[in-house]
């Protein structure tokens, strides 16, 4: 089994000044990945994930803290870093239009000194790869949302790079397309690191060896999904009438209809409800009720099904 260090960040702080405020986007944030690893970020909007990925990326340099790629500081050792990763944003804006997707990665190919003809080579070899041999030749402006993913993991991999960073890589991916990009991710993770961010739980559980949750700018816990499932244990499905379902539990709720709540609760806080709680189910508990318990956000919004205002669980 791999083990070499990939990633390494210690005490990694960012701040922004947003008028005459600061906001720590990262606070002290330490994280370790390893080669032959998938890990995954999850939190909600504005937890960091981004920030992270961009500072170790060297899009963004840390206020205070240490970051390593491949043992290469962030900060003093651009060059070197940039060689050793390859990177996927969640909005990509960096292909050319009218170029097809073959020219697209010969173009980036020739930015890491590849010869000509070893970036046409190697740019057939990645858009077979990833699924887009027969569209080598179309013009990117013509590629859907999952052809112009693919093409992105495909660009990342173009110089070899052993350190894989993804920002929501499935992101507005219909289910199949989604599910190929997880195979492909999967089948590059034997011999590189990858680091991605999601906000679907069924992805992290498909494709992470190890988990870090962040919260307003800090890791509030880790492990692996198994030790994080255990962390939180069984959970209990319940029916609850919507005006008792007490404000500390609204995070629990998966659905309103027809005045009654449906909770997935953790058993040990499913004890402090009343006797007007139906128990539906008992079950084991899920990334997803993790995330509902380590982070899950009050949400309001109206839920036809109930014919007026119902709660939603935060995502």
């Amino acid at each position: 089994m791999i083990t070499e260090e990939a990633i390494r960040t210690e005490s990694l702080t960012r701040t922004f000044k947003v008028k005459s405020l600061e906001v720590k986007a990262l606070d002290s944030v330490d994280i370790l990945t390893r080669l032959g690893q998938v890990v995954a970020l999850v939190g909600p909007n504005g937890s960091g994930k981004t920030t992270l990925i961009k500072i170790l990326s060297t899009l963004l340099l840390p206020t205070s803290g240490r970051a390593y790629v491949m043992g290469r500081d962030v900060t003093r050792d651009v060059r070197e870093v940039r060689a050793s990763l390859g990177l996927v944003l969640a909005s990509e804006r960096l292909f050319y239009y009218r170029l097809t997707g073959l020219e697209n990665l010969v173009f980036f190919a020739t930015l890491y000194n590849i010869s000509l003809g070893d970036a046409k080579k190697r740019a057939r070899e990645l858009l077979e790869l990833v699924g887009l041999g027969k569209w080598a030749e179309v013009q990117y402006m013509k590629y859907s949302l999952g052809m112009q993913r693919r093409l992105a993991l495909a660009r990342a991999l173009i110089h070899d790079p052993p350190v894989l960073l993804l920002d929501e890589p499935t992101l507005g991916l219909d289910p199949i397309s989604a599910r190929e990009l997880r195979s492909l991710i999967k089948s590059l993770a034997r011999d590189k690191s990858v680091l991605f961010s999601s906000h679907y739980m069924s992805e992290v559980e498909d494709l992470a060896d190890y988990v870090y949750v962040i919260k307003y700018g800090r890791i509030i816990a880790s492990g692996t999904p198994s030790e994080l499932r255990e962390s939180v244990g069984s959970v209990v499905e319940l029916n609850v009438p919507l005006e008792r379902v007490p404000r500390d539990m609204i995070r629990f709720v998966v659905f309103v209809r027809d005045g009654r709540a449906r909770l997935r609760v953790p058993k040990r806080l499913a004890e402090g409800l009343d006797g007007s709680a139906e128990v539906i189910a008992e079950d084991r508990a899920s990334l997803e009720d993790v995330y509902a318990y380590l982070i899950g956000e009050e949400t309001m919004e109206i839920d036809h099904r109930s014919r007026g205002w119902g709660w939603r669980r935060g995502r």
